[in-house]
């Protein structure tokens, strides 16, 4: 189909049951009077590729109407935007009065599964809807979906969320009797080959109701020493250049990049100073006064800007990006000033059609113009960019593990042959018809813990369940799972909750590059991390953890400090906005308790999760707020929680709840029955421990589905045991221990809905149950007394270093070189341990029984390790250097550095970590590297081995922060 074409009634095309629903509708245009026809006396998958502002909008109305009153089945329509959504949703949101059930489903709503199925129409962005398809007790009724309308179906091409879309519509794509699609677009130029891959007919057209003329405009940069500077100045200087060109009877909406740039351009055309870090309030107030409205997330006064422009109270808005996929914001003249979105992301050219497409809107402008402002050596590339249009590629290799780990899942593959054959049907294939080694993406998924392999046969395990239902992608899942089961041990409740919030923020991949300007928030970061002595571990140019770990921070325990001391230019809601992401991930890491991943991290993050999604709430949820939390949440249909638990919590806070356990009756103004209250209350964790007998834990432990999680302490060595369903009776691990009497234990219950409960005791080690078997000090004792003295070592090769540090290892290293004679020493001293991180303890804490620190033998020259464990004393320089000869004996990888005051530390490397093996004082820390030649990030203190010790006791004993016993 190409221009031009003819205007025809609407009752000439629409049935009598579908013209109620759209009477607003006399005539359709030339492209809605060739597709609706399609759309009606077809069941074929459709297309529809035409300019913005062109009524493709219609088209998916009539889709949505024949599926919903024709064939009695429901619709879906998918939007790449929660703005777009609320567009589309308060459109069909008229057909109400007509008994059509329609619900609006984005990131920031939550429905029921019962809600959901009532619903006659759901209008959702593409995760939303993804995700709700992953949901298994929805997976039968999206069986009855009649159609499903894809707007802005060219997204198939979009870096972030084109691999979601194409997976969806690759499963859909050749069941044509279970679900049509109508897909929309205004722009991709190779709009046949989409079509033809999931077999739809094209229609296709360049009819617009107005006339566009679009143009580049070449700048030169500015006379400005700074390289950024000057080409703000060239951008300026076109702008007012091309805006002084412009009559005064339209109307001109400038897009830009950054809100720096929005306000930058609307003090420009408004003839107002800019200053970088001036009042926003001040700029947008005095910008509006003289006809130019700001529009972009959290500006001031948006919507009044917006609102005043499309009743042309004002000629003027300058705008982000986000408001270019509206629907309702028409003007005769658009321009674009920046090429590069956000920090750093470069402009598309589907992007920048969408913003020209908003010139000469039908009913509005009857011509429209735009611009795209461009460097001047960069103009030959954006005339050809325009003139070619956009060119969708598909972006599934990229985000392989996480669309098959939703295949396997929704049971689309469940071999590596049929992983192959589904490749084949995605549009990855179609456009290069090469097959894509998939061996890597399964194993990465295999080798995490999200997809079993069972003699060939793939299936999610609960964990890869949970990681594809939350729409979380593999490699977050992959680092979490790994963190959050084998974290530092805290020292207090505060140490817990920078623990866990740091494990997010460091694996959490898309916080890496979050879209934040550092140069805005960093101070304000800095001050909260200092506060609470945190730290994301992340160079200074992946700002997102930090800003992400303070944000968390404050959110739990100072919310005052989101609106304070921020910067000009910075605003509470960039902050609001990522502490919105972590809840989803904290879940995750909170699910991992009832899976048996983990002992004490799971509780906090739950108690993390909980509150960070509600901590405006009022009074502030405090630590431990967590289980009330999630126990009210869980009275309230998830459609009403946002409104209903700012009461509800209120009045559990004033009735004195501080936990959900002595909460009985159903509260006034919940959503459950008193049935179902009761279903809720038996689903609470429940703990109560018994004095033990020996070695046996008898508890009383609730539901009876619950995982019972135990952390033992003897000494400085811990155990761990765990089952599900919780026994009555659980024999206590205990492990051997050559100095303990005692045994500690932290009792954990983890329920499959999310709660979770705590309690610990301290019993005596009986010494019948003491481990049988020789004792590893007179073991090793033994051993040196046929051992002979032998010479110093060359430490293993030539070391580099310049200065004290090359005169220090060359003291050193042949000390503690690996010495294969004191192999049967450094075994019997740790024997058989199964992780290499306790034998290195347990190697430590015996080497200290067998040879005591003399300062007296600190004179004179070092002694071979030999020659040193003969001999049965040892200066605090000689024992460290016996330690790492013997942890090196035992196939350990070994290094040392120094404290500030020259104190010679050993150094371990375990599994890609590093571990300090050298007990510290308060105060003291490594500073000094030796070898390897740069101190290693993300130090750990070897469990096992504090300085000066204290007696058996609770590893967990903050816990009860977490977990008060109600």
């Amino acid at each position: 189909m190409s221009d031009g074409g003819e205007w025809v009634k609407a009752e000439q095309l629409l049935p009598a049951e579908l013209r109620p629903y759209l009477n607003r509708f006399d005539a359709l245009n030339p492209l809605q009077a060739a597709a609706v026809p399609a759309v009606l006396g077809s069941d074929r998958h459709l297309m529809v590729v035409a300019p913005t502002s062109s009524g493709k909008t219609l088209v998916g109305e009539v889709a949505a109407l024949r599926s919903i009153l024709l064939e009695r089945k429901p619709a879906v329509w998918l939007l790449p935007a929660r703005a777009l959504a609320g567009e589309i949703a308060a459109t069909t949101a008229r057909w109400r009065q007509h008994g059509i059930t329609s619900l609006e489903l984005t990131g920031e709503t939550n429905m029921s599964s019962a809600h959901i199925r009532r619903a006659q129409l759901w209008v959702a962005t593409t995760e939303k809807f993804e995700a709700l398809y992953r949901r298994s007790s929805l997976r039968e009724h999206l069986d009855t979906i009649g159609c499903l309308i894809v707007d802005e179906v060219h997204l198939v091409g979009d870096v972030d969320r084109g691999a979601t879309l194409e997976s969806l519509i690759a499963r859909l794509r050749s069941d044509q009797r279970r679900t049509r699609i109508v897909a929309l677009s205004a722009t991709a130029s190779n709009a046949g080959e989409l079509a033809a891959w999931f077999n739809a007919e094209l229609i296709r057209t360049d009819w617009r109701p107005t006339v566009l003329t679009t143009e580049v405009v070449p700048f030169d940069d500015g006379d400005s020493k700074s390289e950024y500077e000057a080409e703000q100045e060239g951008k300026d200087q076109a702008l007012t250049r091309l805006v002084a060109g412009l009559d005064d009877s339209g109307s001109l909406l400038v897009f830009c990049g950054s809100k720096l740039a929005v306000r930058r351009t609307a003090a420009l055309l408004a003839g107002l100073p800019f200053h970088r870090d001036g009042d926003e309030q001040v700029l947008a107030e005095s910008a509006f006064a003289a006809g130019v409205g700001m529009h972009y997330r959290d500006a001031p006064q948006a919507a009044r800007a917006l609102r005043a422009f499309n009743a042309r109270q004002i000629p003027m808005l300058v705008a982000t990006t986000g408001l270019s996929t509206g629907v309702n914001t028409p003007a005769r003249v658009v321009v674009i000033r920046d090429l590069v979105l956000g920090l750093d992301s470069p402009l598309e050219v589907s992007q920048a059609q969408q913003m020209l497409g908003r010139a000469g809107r039908a009913g509005q402008e009857s011509h429209g113009y735009g611009y795209v402002l461009v460097p001047r050596h960069r103009e030959t590339e954006w005339r050809a960019k325009l003139d070619l249009g956009y060119t969708v590629r598909s972006q599934v290799r990229g985000q392989l593990a996480d669309v098959l780990l939703a295949e396997i899942l929704l049971g689309s593959i469940t071999d590596r042959a049929s992983a192959e054959s589904w490749f084949r049907s995605t549009f990855a294939y179609a456009q290069t018809k090469k097959q894509t080694d998939l061996g890597a993406a399964i194993t990465f998924l295999v080798d995490h813990g999200l997809v079993a392999d069972a003699d060939g046969q793939l299936g999610v395990t609960e964990i890869g369940a949970l990681t594809t239902r939350l729409m979380i992608d593999a490699a977050s899942a992959g680092g979490l799972r790994q963190a959050i089961t084998s974290p530092e041990r805290p020292l207090d409740a505060d140490d817990a909750e920078r623990i866990v919030l740091e494990i997010v923020v460091n694996n959490v991949a898309p916080l890496h590059q979050w879209p934040v300007n550092p140069r805005l928030y960093r101070t304000w970061a800095d001050d909260i991390l200092y506060t609470y002595d945190a730290s994301a571990g992340f160079p200074d140019d992946e700002f997102g953890p930090s800003f992400a770990l303070a944000a968390a921070l404050a959110a739990v325990r100072d919310p005052a400090r989101i609106g304070r001391n921020l910067p000009p230019g910075a605003t509470p809601a960039e902050i609001r906005r990522v502490i919105d992401t972590l809840p989803r991930y904290l879940s995750w890491a909170a699910a991992l308790g009832y899976l048996g991943e983990g002992d004490w991290a799971p509780a906090v993050a739950g108690d993390l999760a909980r509150r960070l999604t509600w901590w405006h709430l009022s009074p502030h949820p405090e630590r431990g707020a967590g289980r009330l939390l999630w126990f009210l949440e869980r009275l309230l249909d998830p459609e009403n929680r946002r409104t209903g638990m700012p009461d509800l919590y209120r009045r559990a806070r004033r009735a004195g709840f501080d936990t959900p356990d002595r909460i009985h009756r159903s509260p006034r103004g919940v959503d459950v029955s008193p049935e179902q209250f009761d279903v809720v209350a038996h689903g609470r964790a429940v703990l109560d421990i018994e004095p033990p007998e020996g070695l046996v834990l008898e508890h009383h432990a609730s539901p009876v589905e619950a995982r019972l999680t135990v952390l033992t302490t003897a000494g400085p060595f811990r155990d761990r045991s765990t089952a599900v369903p919780a026994p009555r009776s659980l024999p206590l691990p205990h492990p051997s221990s050559p100095v303990a009497t005692d045994l500690a234990a932290d009792v954990f219950v983890y329920t499959r809905d999310g709660d979770f409960a705590y309690q610990n005791l301290v019993t005596d080690l009986p010494v019948d149950e003491e481990p049988a078997g020789r004792d590893p000090v007179e073991a090793a004792r033994d051993l040196l007394t046929d051992l002979e003295p032998t010479p110093s070592t060359n430490g293993g090769g030539k070391r580099r270093g310049s200065g004290k540090r090359r005169r220090t290892l060359a003291e050193l290293l042949p000390h503690a070189a690996p010495d294969p004679h004191l192999a049967d020493v450094a075994a019997a001293l740790a024997p058989g341990r199964p992780d290499a991180v306790t034998r290195a303890a347990t190697l430590r804490i015996n080497l200290g029984r067998l040879l005591p620190v003399t300062e007296g033998a600190a004179r004179g020259p070092l002694r071979a390790a030999a020659t040193v464990l003969v001999d049965g004393t040892a200066s605090a320089k000689e024992f460290e250097c016996v330690y790492l000869s013997l942890a090196g004996a035992l196939g350990l990888h070994v290094g040392a550095a120094t404290t500030f005051g020259g104190r010679l530390v050993a150094l371990l490397q375990i599994e890609g970590d590093w571990y300090v093996a050298t007990p510290l004082p308060p105060g003291q820390s490594v500073t000094g590297a030796l070898d390897p030649p740069t101190i290693p990030v993300g130090l750990r203190s070897l469990p096992g081995i504090e300085f000066g010790a204290a007696p058996t006791a609770p590893a967990c004993d903050w816990m009860g922060e977490f977990a008060p016993v109600g």
